[in-house]
């Protein structure tokens, strides 16, 4: 698990970077999404989907989704993707 969550290149480290809009970090189909807390990871699919792991708090959300309006404008307001990983910070953190 440590090694598929482990970015393997410069450009693919949590953190601001002029190459990319996002502080969110990548490593074998995992993304890390970076700030406080630095454990955390997530699969994103499409449609808002998510799969949130957070191991210091052992806990997994799984979030279903369909929404139909999802990559089809590049906003964030669109996709939600930080605002949803905000919320299960959230809830991992009351545990």
């Amino acid at each position: 698990v440590q090694a598929s969550i482990t970015p393997d290149a410069p450009h693919l480290v949590p953190g601001h970077r002029a190459s990319a809009d996002s502080d969110w970090g990548y490593g074998y189909q995992w993304w890390l999404p970076g700030g406080d807390d630095k454990q955390d990871y997530a699969a994103v699919g499409v449609y808002n989907q998510f799969i949130y792991v957070n191991p210091r708090s052992r806990m997994v959300i799984v979030k279903l989704s369909a929404n139909s309006s999802y990559g089809q404008s590049g906003s964030e307001s669109a996709s939600r993707e930080a605002e949803t990983i905000a919320f299960f910070r959230s809830l991992a953190a009351e545990y």
